[in-house]
C-alpha cells in the first residue's frame, strides 16, 4: 500500500529537473541578446555576410555566424557531485577551493540541440560564468572549435525614471551582524541601535538620524552554527536541546523589536541564517522573531530583495551571488563583477551548477526585468561604491557591504540623489 502510495505521488508531482531552468532562461533571454547584437553587429548582419544560426548544431564548418546559447564552464576544481559519489566511502571529502578557475579551463556554447567549444584571444578578457546566456560571432574551424571574433550578451533592462526627491532622506544598509554566544561586538550594535533610534550624539547627528526612513538588514544576522562532535558524549538522534542555543534568536528578536520602534526594518535571511539555504532564500518563520514581528514597521523579506522606497528601485542580496561569481575567475573586482550581473541581464548564473536554487520549471526568477536605481551586495570584505551608467542613459548606485561584525560599519544611501557613506561604531576608544 506504502508503495503504491509512492508511485502516485511520484506520477502526481513529477521529477523536477534543473535542465528546464537552464531552458527557460535562454528562452527568456535569447531575443534580448539577439537584439543587442543586431545594435552591435547590425552592419555586419544586415550585409547578408553573416548567419544568424538558430541552433548550435546547424552550425556549418568555415561559415562565419551568429549563434546564442548558454555559456558551461568545464572547470576541473569545480565540484563535482558525480565524483563525490563514485568515490570509496572511506575517502575524506575535499576541502572547499576558493577559487574553482585554472588554466585548464575549457568554454562551451550550448542550446538543446547541442554544445560547441569555443576558443579565441576575445574570451580571456571577458568575466566566463557557467549559466550566462550569450552571443558568439566567429566561425567553426577544422577541429570542430567554434574561433569567436566578438560576444555579446542582453544589456542593462529597462529602468524606471528616477523620481525627484528634494529633501535628504537616507535608508540604512547594513549587513554580517552575526550575533551569536561568541559575540564580541555588542558594544558596537548597541552604539548602532542607540544612532538609529536617535539616542546616540550631538544635535547635528540626532538631525541626520532623524531623516533615516528605513534599515535593510542583508542577511547574517546570526553566526554560523557549527556542531563540535564529542565522541566521549552518547549519541542522541533527533532533536537535542543540550546543542540548542536560543539567546542569539532572542537577541536578534530583541535588536530588531528595539529598531522598529522607531523605523521600519526590512530583515533579509543570509548563508548562516536559520532559513532555507536555496536561492531565492525565503523570508525567516515569524516564530522565531515574536516581538519583532508584533511591530507594522518590521517585514520579513526574502533573499534576493526588491524593493521601491519613494519611487527608487532598490535591489540587493546577501551576497552568495557574487561570492560564487568570484569563484569562476581570478579578478576579485567585486564591484566589477556585480556591475557584470548587470550586463548579463541575470543576478545569479552560476545556480543551479554551484549555488544551490529551487528547480523552477516554468520561470527564472533570477532573471532581472528592470535595472535598480540602487544595488547592494550583503557580507562582503570592505566596503566599496561605484556609479555605472548603462547605454540608455541607466544609472544605477552599486554598493558592497562590508560584514558589521567585522567593521562596525553601515552604510546610508540618500535617497535625493543617491549618495552614500558609511557610519562606524567602534568599541574602542
Amino acid at each position: 500500500m506504502h508503495a503504491l502510495n509512492d508511485e502516485l505521488l511520484v506520477k502526481e508531482k513529477g521529477f523536477r529537473q534543473y535542465s528546464n531552468l537552464y531552458y527557460i532562461r535562454l528562452l527568456g533571454l535569447k531575443t534580448h541578446v539577439l537584439n543587442t547584437a543586431q545594435k552591435k553587429w547590425g552592419s555586419i548582419l544586415e550585409s547578408n555576410a553573416v548567419d544568424t544560426v538558430n541552433k548550435i548544431l546547424d552550425v556549418k564548418l568555415g561559415v562565419t555566424c551568429c549563434i546564442v546559447g548558454t555559456v558551461y564552464m568545464e572547470m576541473r576544481f569545480k565540484p563535482n557531485i558525480l565524483d563525490d559519489v563514485t568515490k570509496e566511502h572511506w575517502a575524506p571529502p575535499s576541502p572547499p577551493r576558493p577559487k574553482y578557475c585554472s588554466a585548464d579551463d575549457n568554454l562551451f556554447l550550448e542550446d538543446e540541440s547541442g554544445r560547441i567549444k569555443l576558443v579565441g584571444d576575445i574570451l580571456k578578457r571577458e568575466i566566463r560564468v557557467t549559466g550566462v546566456i550569450m552571443a558568439v560571432l566567429g566561425k567553426e574551424n577544422t577541429e570542430g572549435n567554434f574561433e569567436v571574433y566578438d560576444i555579446c550578451v542582453a544589456g542593462f533592462p529597462y529602468q524606471p525614471s528616477a523620481p525627484v526627491i528634494t529633501d535628504d532622506k537616507y535608508i540604512a544598509l547594513v549587513s554580517g551582524i552575526n550575533i551569536g554566544p561568541n559575540y564580541s561586538s555588542a558594544l558596537q550594535l548597541q552604539l548602532m541601535t542607540e544612532y538609529l533610534t536617535g539616542e546616540l550624539g550631538n544635535s547635528f547627528v540626532q538631525t541626520l538620524t532623524s531623516k533615516i526612513a528605513r534599515m535593510i538588514i542583508a542577511g547574517n544576522s546570526l553566526q554560523e552554527i557549527k556542531v563540535v562532535e564529542d565522541e566521549k558524549k552518547e549519541k542522541k538522534y533527533g532533536y537535542d536541546s543540550s546543542s540548542y542555543n536560543a539567546q542569539p534568536l532572542s537577541d536578534l528578536d530583541n535588536l530588531l523589536n528595539e529598531i522598529c520602534s522607531e523605523l521600519p526594518v526590512d530583515l533579509m535571511p543570509g548563508g548562516n541564517d536559520p532559513v532555507n539555504t536555496f536561492l531565492p532564500q525565503q523570508p525567516f518563520i515569524s516564530g522565531l522573531l515574536p516581538k519583532a514581528c508584533q511591530n507594522s514597521t518590521f517585514q520579513r523579506v526574502t533573499n534576493p530583495y526588491w524593493c521601491e522606497i519613494d519611487g527608487v528601485v532598490f535591489f540587493g542580496t546577501s551576497g552568495q551571488t557574487i561570492d560564487d561569481i568570484a569563484k569562476y575567475v581570478e579578478n576579485e573586482d567585486r564591484l566589477k563583477l556585480a556591475e557584470q550581473t548587470l550586463h548579463w541581464r541575470h543576478v545569479a548564473p552560476t545556480t543551479p551548477d554551484t549555488l544551490w536554487c529551487h528547480p523552477f520549471r516554468d520561470y527564472d526568477p533570477f532573471i532581472m526585468k528592470q535595472t535598480p536605481h540602487v544595488y547592494f551586495i550583503g557580507n562582503q570584505k570592505e566596503f566599496a561604491t561605484t556609479i555605472i551608467k548603462g547605454p540608455e542613459q541607466q544609472c544605477v548606485r552599486i554598493i558592497l557591504l562590508p560584514s558589521f561584525a567585522e567593521t562596525g560599519n553601515i552604510v546610508l544611501v540618500n535617497l535625493k540623489n543617491l549618495d552614500c557613506h558609511t557610519v562606524s561604531f567602534s568599541s574602542t576608544f
